[in-house]
């Protein structure tokens, strides 16, 4: 079985250390060295706004100072991570104000991103717009977070979230389109915070989101897909045995396509804002990299001696 080496290991470390954003490299000390929690918590301090919610190029491509709901729901897959604690949740109960007060009646959710995304650099997917095609991206995730941390919820939300998460089911099961990779994503987060009688309400239609969306076959993706390893993060994963005959060459791909750094660089970029591109790419190459050793380690595919 191939095995990232030693040595390759020790190079994404490095470059995980020293160029880095200093968010990723917390992340990578608490997941793989023992760190402490908190230096991940004092990081993830910085991105947050006065409003509760996050921005502040959380995601790197989009740069606005602004909260938005994009940044918060990434903010709060790092806070997924951690034990609970005191800071923990405190960051969190914030959070959650800010979905409390920035929830839109008229589109029975929340806007991805704000109006003043389009005065900042950013990737050219992300111009605001009120419409709502893809409303389970981020709103599916969203109502996830509500559901995994009821008891630091505003009254407010407190008293949507079952009506949200019927709202999420009848979406999925007569409106979404069941075609756009980030869309899933949302939707798996949600599925995984299901009790097993709710799963199985939207099972049939989470296979079909699935395999509408993952090219399963090699020679067949192009380079906007998304792949097998993107839902299959680990042998627990709930699509683990939908995949489980291609994961193996999957894995042996992705370690033969680290570079010679040590890193995984973004397949996409923005055409635009090319100095600000520069900063984003960076950002990227070490949230992908340190995603990619996530995936090697949980499929014990790092030699680490």
């Amino acid at each position: 079985m191939k095995k990232l080496s030693r040595s390759q290991f020790e190079q994404a470390r490095q470059y995980l250390y020293t160029e880095a954003r200093a968010l990723e490299r917390a992340l990578f000390c608490y997941e793989f060295e023992s760190g402490g929690e908190q230096q991940v918590l004092m990081e993830l301090a910085a991105y947050q706004n006065s409003d509760g919610g996050f921005g502040n190029a959380l995601e790197p491509d989009l740069r606005c100072k602004e909260s938005s709901a994009l940044a918060t729901t990434v903010a709060l897959q790092h806070l997924s991570l951690l034990t609970t604690s005191t800071e923990k949740e405190d960051m969190l109960i914030r959070s959650f104000e800010y979905f409390a007060n920035s929830y839109k009646p008229d589109i029975n959710g929340w806007e991805i991103i704000p109006q003043e995304a389009d005065q900042n650099p950013r990737a050219i997917w992300w111009n605001y717009s009120p419409q709502t095609e893809t409303w389970g991206n981020p709103n599916a995730e969203i109502v996830a977070y509500l559901l995994q941390y009821p008891h630091l919820l505003p009254e407010q939300l407190k008293q949507k979230t079952q009506t949200l998460l019927q709202d999420a089911i009848e979406y999925l099961r007569t409106s979404c389109a069941c075609n756009e990779m980030h869309e899933l994503f949302c939707y798996i987060r949600l599925y995984s915070v299901l009790s097993d009688e709710k799963q199985q309400i939207i099972s049939r239609e989470m296979n079909r989101f699935v395999e509408s969306c993952v090219v399963k076959e090699p020679e067949q993706r192009n380079g906007y897909c998304a792949v097998p390893l993107q839902v299959v993060t680990s042998p627990d994963s709930s699509f683990y045995s939908k995949y489980e005959d291609v994961i193996p060459q999957d894995l042996d791909q992705l370690i033969d396509s680290m570079n010679g750094q040590g890193t995984w660089e973004p397949n996409w970029s923005w055409g635009r804002y090319e100095e600000q591109w520069e900063i984003a790419k960076k950002e990227w190459t070490g949230s992908i990299t340190l995603n990619n050793l996530r995936v090697l380690k949980a499929f014990e595919r790092i030699d680490f001696e």
